[in-house]
């Protein structure tokens, strides 16, 4: 069934491509004097002036920060990392998540690195791909899903709880149900170029790990106001770890029009996932007071039938509508639909006795579906009066998820070993059935900004109402378990102030909340009773400071987040809310060219977290689990010459603690990455060629999970080859090595351009006959 429909998708992807391009041919022949008077430059959707790249490649000047638009990232009084898409194909392994990339962020870590979850934390606080926006659209991926590092354009990261200014999130995110985002991830997808785009890569990774990637992008019509770009994937193979392996096939097609008051961009796609073990992640008993060391990272933790699936669609549509010089609306919408299962183990990890290295697991087999729709619409405006101008946005949200599981664990199947020698299975796979409704959220959300501007000074100074209903049910029975129907109100304040041109101070204010919970269980004496979200708090004051083609920004900052706690009184037990775990911290982040060959982007974080309000005060003023207090992150490029570079980075991570008491801590780990990339021409086709080796020096090491007794085990050594190949280019059209044959014996070459397309391709197909004709 999913070939059935991978296939007409992909066929229709070509089709488009032939076609767009056949119109792009066609409407070069027309009549100049009937083309509109448009400015090419501002036809590109994501045009240079929007995005803007600093000097070295790594990061880009400007983002879309939510309903404030498009800002400078010396405007914006938060930490902000956009990252381009040349950060994401220099650092990131196409088998393996996108957190390998966001880690480039001084305030991200990575919580593993499976190819079956995506965890990583924002300044202390766990997050996966359900906390990641596609297009301005949020909750379309999983835990276990981020977008696929072959369609991402852009990466704009905003530190904090901002979620204010992006609009409505649900609370349904994997492990953090109850946990409020600490950041944002917005990832823009590629769009079509003014050059046309004909590539082919083709990757090797880990043991045998072997990927395809077609990338086409043709602009057309008489101003070149559409645009296409299409973007597929075919990988698979063996990784790094023996028995790990990973199957990805995908097609996304994405399409664009903007006219002289309208931009509109409209992305569907299609994933199919099947990822065999990856299992890396070890629960650590509170009963260890030690840990033993590092096993070989290596070895395989899987078992035989270990596998995790899942498959569906996406669709985003974004539009912005100019109805004057000064004000216009936008429309940001999106859908998906997802299913899938996988054997694991119960919880996804494995029980891990610290101090014996012994690891014991009940098998899991789940069963899940997600469907999930979202729309927002608002409107933008400048009004000014004398030199103060005030920058209004107004936006309703909706957002709409329903989830489906049936999963089944037991004695009947088990997981026995350790550490030193990995893991056996006893007994069958259990089996579960169809996948029956278990939550179902909906949330609306009103949200108004002012982003006032006044001579050197600005204000931004935002509210939402947050209408949050949630529902969730027995996945046997049906039978309703729990319901919530909240209102928050959520604030976030800033201000700015550029002395000098180059200089920018601020300060600001931000909260972000997710949904209320019940109390359900019949052992608390408030059974029944409605606790308030969860929220997030974060302060920070800072500066950035330009100088020459370096950007730097320093932060202080301070995280409250609301927890759930056990509280014993009068011999009965209760559940409150009003636990908290506080993060206090300095960043410090550089980006550009330091030197006329060298680039750098990177950063070091410290960050002081500690429990209080602890069940009974039991954990008060221990720190947080996972969460180390030192951590760094430096990637660099050095060029040689105009056709070459070498590519370093190093992540360290200092010593954490694991368990409520604080008895065990995870090693301070440090990794190493170091590539090299070659251009080329090869019969006036230019060939990019890169190699990559991830953990160079091949570290075993813990990671910590923040938050939780989880760790992870590092993956081995691993080195990814790839080679790019674009075939439609400016040199190659003026070299005429495109001309077909018969072309070249028999028909004037200066009528090839009058002719279709798809009559004058290059012919890479046979470049030993492109070569050898006269």
């Amino acid at each position: 069934m999913k070939t059935s429909i991978f296939m007409p998708l992909a066929l229709l992807a070509c089709f488009v491509a032939a076609v767009c391009a056949s119109v792009s041919a066609v409407a070069a022949e027309g009549d100049a004097s009937s083309t509109p008077n448009l400015n090419l430059s501002s036809i590109v959707v994501q045009s240079e002036a929007e995005r803007e790249e600093l000097p070295g490649g790594f990061i880009y000047r400007r983002s879309r920060d939510g309903i404030l638009g498009s800002t400078d990232i010396m405007d914006i009084p938060f930490t902000q990392f956009n990252l381009t898409e040349k950060s994401v194909n220099d650092y990131g392994d196409p088998s393996l998540p996108l957190n390998l990339v966001l880690v480039n962020d001084p305030s991200i870590r990575a919580s593993v690195s499976s190819p079956m979850y995506s965890d990583f934390s924002i300044r202390g606080i766990n997050a996966n791909g359900n906390n990641v926006y596609l297009n301005r659209v949020p909750n379309l991926f999983a835990q276990f899903l981020t977008p696929p590092n072959h369609i991402i354009g852009s990466i704009d990261i905003m530190s904090g709880p901002n979620t204010v200014l992006y609009g409505s999130t649900t609370s349904v995110n994997g492990t953090n149900g109850y946990s409020a985002p600490n950041g944002i991830i917005s990832i823009m997808s590629k769009r079509a170029t003014v050059e046309p785009i004909t590539r082919y890569t083709q990757t090797f990774s880990g043991r045998g790990s072997l990927g395809e990637y077609i990338d086409l992008g043709r602009r057309f019509g008489t101003g070149k106001e559409w645009g296409v770009r299409i973007n597929a994937q075919h990988l698979e193979g063996d990784l790094a770890v023996p028995g790990m392996a990973k199957k990805e096939r995908n097609v996304f097609v994405n399409l664009d029009h903007k006219g002289e008051k309208s931009e509109t961009n409209v992305l569907a796609g299609y994933f199919d996932i099947d990822v065999t073990g990856g299992q890396r992640w070890f629960n650590l008993s509170n009963a260890s007071t030690r840990l033993v060391n590092a096993p070989d990272s290596g070895r395989s933790f899987d078992y035989d039938g270990q596998e995790k699936i899942q498959h569906g669609y996406i669709i985003t549509l974004n539009h912005d509508q100019k109805l004057s010089d000064d004000w216009g609306l936008f429309l940001n919408a999106g859908m998906t639909d997802r299913s899938g299962y996988k054997y694991d183990n119960q919880g996804g990890s494995l029980d891990f006795n610290g101090n014996t290295g012994i690891i014991s697991a009940s098998l899991l087999h789940m069963v899940e579906a997600n469907k999930n729709k979202y729309a927002q619409f608002g409107i933008q405006g400048k009004i000014r009066t004398g030199e103060l101008t005030n920058n209004l946005s107004l936006a309703y949200d909706w957002s709409w998820v329903k989830n489906y599981r049936t999963q089944t664990w037991g004695p009947a199947g088990s997981l026995s070993g350790s550490v030193f020698s990995g893991v056996a299975r006893n007994g069958p796979l259990p089996i579960a059935g169809k996948a029956n409704p278990i939550d179902f959220e909906i949330t609306k959300s009103l949200t108004i900004a002012d982003h006032l501007e006044y001579k050197k000074f600005g204000l931004i100074v935002s509210f939402q109402r947050r209408d949050n209903q949630y529902q969730s049910f027995n996945a046997t029975t049906g039978q309703l378990i729990e319901r919530s129907n909240h209102v928050a109100i959520s604030p976030t304040f800033a201000i700015t102030f550029k002395p000098l041109e180059n200089l920018l101070l601020y300060a600001s204010h931000s909260e972000g909340y997710t949904r209320a919970r019940s109390v359900t269980g019949t052992q608390y004496a408030n059974f029944g009773e409605l606790i308030d979200p969860v929220k997030n708090e974060q302060n920070e004051i800072g500066a950035k400071y330009q100088f020459g083609d370096m950007i730097t920004t320093l932060s202080l900052f301070s995280v409250d987040q609301a927890s759930f706690r056990d509280e014993a009184s009068d011999g009965r037990l209760y559940m409150r809310s009003d636990g908290k775990s506080e993060y206090k911290g300095v960043e410090w982040n550089i980006n550009g060219k330091v030197l006329p060959k060298l680039n750098l982007s990177g950063g070091v974080l410290f960050l002081d977290a500690k429990r209080n309000k602890t069940a009974n005060g039991t954990f008060d003023g221990m720190y947080v689990q996972g969460v180390a207090k030192w951590s760094g992150i430096l990637a660099s490029e050095f060029e040689i010459g105009d056709k070459n570079s070498v590519l370093g980075r190093i992540v360290y991570t200092g010593p954490s603690y694991v368990t409520d008491a604080n008895k065990v801590k995870i090693p301070a780990w440090y990794s190493v990455d170091l590539g090299y990339k070659h251009e080329v021409e090869i019969n006036h086709v230019p060939v990019k060629l890169s190699v990559m080796c991830f953990n160079l020096f091949d570290k075993d090491y813990w990671v910590g999970r923040a938050g939780s007794n989880v760790i992870g085990l590092s993956m081995p050594r691993t080195i990814t080859f790839s080679a790019q190949v674009d075939f439609w280019t400016e040199e190659i059209r003026s070299s005429q090595s495109w001309i077909p044959w018969s072309l070249k014996h028999g028909t004037d070459p200066s009528t090839a351009a009058s002719l279709p397309w798809s009559w004058r391709q290059p012919l890479w197909h046979w470049p030993w006959v492109s070569s050898s004709l006269p």
